[in-house]
């Protein structure tokens, strides 16, 4: 009866050390900058799915600076976490768009 106890015990302590690390993992997101205001530290991005359309995306941004170089029309990935509704930028990373096979 001891050693159950204690492995259910070490069960849940496992349990609420892991939740807090899956909940503040980053997800991330490619599309095209539609727009950046720099005194909101938000910017937009259009994200193209196949097979369900555009869909615009806002993010916050905690560091200006990831704002500095950002240019509308832009291909970029986003790194980022989600608390509740509000998504924010962890970093930006441009990328080259990749031609269309005909």
């Amino acid at each position: 009866m001891k050693t159950f106890a204690g492995l259910l015990t070490l069960m849940l302590a496992v349990a609420l050390v892991a939740t807090p690390a899956v909940a503040a993992s980053s997800h991330h997101m490619t599309g095209d900058v539609k727009a950046v205001n720099q005194d909101a530290k938000t910017f937009t991005l259009a994200e193209h799915k196949m097979l369900r359309g555009q869909k615009d995306v806002t993010f916050h941004v905690s560091d200006p600076g990831l704002l500095a170089n950002l240019k509308t029309g832009e291909r970029v990935r986003v790194n980022y976490n989600k608390q509740g509704k509000e998504l924010t930028a962890i970093s930006i990373e441009p990328t080259t768009k990749t031609a269309r096979a005909k």
